[in-house]
């Protein structure tokens, strides 16, 4: 059996628990977005997980489950709460079923617009070369041991554990993921810095408005225009205060 398990996250359906809870470092860029657009953050977490259980629902032979709830032996596929599947991925990987095999690898798609030509020098220096964790948000599966556990909640600790145990992994060669690095990403957010103005968060709204009004996918990925058109259509629902 394959169970997707999301990992764990705040309850985006209740403004004061996320505000008491969040991560204190962040809390001056959930209140510059709060100050800036009329959606408050949480409300806009809310949608964008509520976009991701829609895809979860339909890959086709997989149940979500916490990972207690995980037989040892089964397989877990980990997950943020934003981010998508192929609706064959459990399909794939039990075409791909190894007993030799403890770890599945596949190809994702990162989803998310160019932030300035800075951000573009950067990527063009990475051509070519090797990400720096082999387990991103949603590439990765393992089969469930108690050993294992840490590899939900973490994927730099996955692809430690991945790196060091690489003669039981099986890559599966096709992209059955896409990383959806919207605006309300941590790493979007001025990645680095304390806080983020009204000017760049304005930039940004844009950014990714133009981002999902003009994605045209591959054949490969034709699966997740619903939901990026889910994204263009939440996308036009936040204004600016």
């Amino acid at each position: 059996m394959i169970h997707i398990c999301i990992r764990h996250t705040l309850d985006w359906q209740d403004e004061h628990l996320v505000t008491a809870q969040i991560v204190p470092a962040f809390r001056a860029k959930l209140d510059a977005w709060n100050a800036t657009f009329d959606m408050p953050y949480h409300a806009f977490r809310l949608q964008l997980k509520r976009i991701a259980e829609e895809n979860v629902r339909r890959v086709e032979g997989a149940v979500r489950s916490s990972l207690r709830e995980v037989p040892w032996g089964h397989v877990v596929v980990p997950v943020d709460d934003d981010d998508w599947f192929a609706p064959d991925l459990a399909i794939r990987l039990e075409q791909e079923r190894d007993p030799s095999a403890w770890g599945y690898l596949w190809r994702r798609v990162m989803l998310e617009p160019p932030r300035s030509w800075g951000r573009l020098r950067r990527v063009a220096r990475w051509l070519g070369r090797k990400e720096r964790f082999t387990c991103q948000s949603n590439n990765y599966a393992f089969v469930n041991a108690p050993e294992r556990a840490r590899l939900v909640s973490s994927h730099s600790q996955a692809s430690g554990y991945f790196d060091a145990h690489r003669a039981g992994v099986r890559t599966i060669r096709a992209a059955l993921a896409v990383q959806n690095r919207n605006l309300a990403s941590q790493t979007t957010l001025a990645w680095g810095r304390p806080t983020i103005g009204r000017d760049e968060l304005a930039a940004l709204l844009e950014r990714y408005r133009h981002l999902y009004l003009g994605w045209t996918p591959a054949a490969e990925l034709s699966w997740a225009k619903p939901y990026v058109d889910s994204m263009a259509e939440l996308m036009t629902e936040i204004r600016l205060r």
